[in-house]
């Protein structure tokens, strides 16, 4: 009966995309700091939503109106695991453009000034923004995490090395 119930949590593990020895250290729930990173991951897929919005109004290019909506399907996929987790989300209530972290506000402030100049510098801040993703959900997903949040993650990452490539040509 063990070995029957060890081979289903690998089997389990294998189809989430977990390796065996993996599957039996990964938490069940995300830790306190994991909760945080969620919190300011959503907020930060906001950023990006939110300036891309603000590019493709006033740069009229297409490439960040096709962006912004991959942006949203980002921050619908973090949302969903604060949901699931009962954890706040701070950017609910929020409008477009304001954020609860005060270091996010001003990253918006900038970046929106600094692409506004024209179509490069617009490119130019979603290099910017890209690289910094890329950056936070690398020092994320360096630590074990439950197998939806690692997924959650390993899709973000994904994303955002195309949208990197998408403004670097």
């Amino acid at each position: 009966m063990r070995k029957s119930a060890i081979a289903l949590v690998m089997a389990a593990g294998l189809i989430a995309g977990v390796a065996p020895a993996e599957a039996a250290t990964a938490p069940t729930r995300p830790t306190a700091a994991q909760k945080l990173q969620l919190q300011y991951l959503v907020e930060e897929e906001k950023l990006a939503r939110d300036v891309y919005a603000y590019l493709a109004a006033n740069v009229t290019s297409q490439k960040f109106s096709n962006i912004v909506k991959s942006e949203q399907t980002h921050m619908d996929n973090i949302s969903a695991l604060l949901k699931k987790y009962n954890y706040f989300n701070p950017t609910t209530t929020r409008a477009p453009g304001v954020f609860r972290d005060v270091e996010l506000q001003k990253l918006y402030n900038d970046l929106i000034a600094k692409g506004s100049v024209g179509v490069a510098e617009a490119f130019a801040v979603g290099v910017a923004i890209e690289e910094l993703d890329i950056a936070d959900i690398k020092k994320m997903a360096a630590n074990p995490a439950p197998a939806d949040v690692k997924l959650a993650w390993d899709l973000l990452l994904k994303g955002s090395i195309n949208h990197l490539a998408a403004f670097s040509r």
